[in-house]
Parts: C-alpha cells; structure tokens; sequence
C-alpha cells in the first residue's frame, strides 16, 4: 500500500474528526496518523492525515467523499515533494563509554537533549521521516529503551496557501 499526505479543511464542526474517521474504513484504506491544528479559535481547522491506500483509484474516491461532507471545505492531497516533518523522541540508556558516541550523533542530526541523568537520556529530533527512522537506527547500538515518533505532518511545496487563488501581479512598462 502507497502513503499519502492529505490535508483536509474544515469548518469548526464537532463531530468531523469521527465522520471522517468513519469514512475511510470501508474503503480499505489505513490511516497511519491524524494532526488537527485549528487555525484560529473560532475558525476553520486543518486536519493533516497521513494514509496508506491499496489503489489510485481508492485515494481518489476517498477525495471525492470528503470533498462532499458538509463540513469541509477543500481537500488536497500533498505531492511527494511536499515538506514532510515528524517529532521523535527517545530514551536510551548508553554505557558510560558510548557517551560520546550518543553525543556525535545527537550533534549529527542536530537533536536535542531534553533530559540527561545518571538513569539515561532523553533525546528529541523533529525532522524529515527518514531523517527521524536513521536517528533511531543509529542509536539502537546505545542501549534504546523507549522510542515515541509522533504523526508526520506535512506542507506543500510552494508558497501559495491552500483556499487562495494564485495572486497575478502585473507589472506595467
């Protein structure tokens, strides 16, 4: 099955995150992550979801569904050029002697130590999915006891907002 990125706009409606839960699972389709982020108190919400189809033709009855909820207000399916972000978190328990080996490759992937005690260390790293799946790789030598990887969310490429049309500046000579 093939992952994609959708973002799904909608309006402030209260039970969206449930209709549109209910709607993918008829047609097969895995939802691998949701991230709602409301845009403004009162306004319009994102929903960024993150699912894996059997088919193109799947993908795009699903677009064509949601599209048709009352509450949405646009559907757009993220290319795979999109900018693609994941938080990941992870405890490890490294040796005294592979200290420094835990601290090259927090330097390499620029993570950050949220806690380090006598008991371990808790390391964060918000980056591309791959970026956050060799992090965990490359410390699982280091004694990792505990690894939380959040849902990817993901922008499009590009610098038009989503619901806008593409601004024409004219230039007169």
């Amino acid at each position: 099955m093939v992952e994609y990125q959708l973002v799904v706009i909608t309006e402030s409606g209260r039970n969206v995150l449930a209709r549109v839960a209910g709607m993918v699972i008829p047609l097969d389709i895995e939802i691998v992550g949701l991230h709602l982020n409301p845009v403004a108190e009162s306004g319009p919400k994102w929903l960024q979801m993150s699912v894996r189809v059997p088919s193109e033709s799947r993908l795009e009855l699903l677009t064509k569904r949601l599209n048709r909820m009352v509450d949405v207000t646009k559907v757009v399916v993220l290319e795979p050029d999109s900018h693609h972000r994941q938080s990941t978190y992870v405890l490890a328990r490294p040796d005294a002697a592979d200290a420094l080996h835990v601290s090259k490759v927090i330097q390499a992937y620029q993570a950050e130590t949220l806690e380090l005690t006598s008991h371990g260390v808790l390391l964060h790293l918000n980056a591309s999915p791959e970026s956050c799946a060799t992090f965990v790789a490359d410390l699982k030598p280091y004694n990792v006891v505990e690894v939380v990887a959040g849902t990817v969310t993901s922008f499009r490429s590009g610098l038009r907002p989503l619901g806008h049309p593409p601004r024409v500046v004219r230039v007169g000579l």
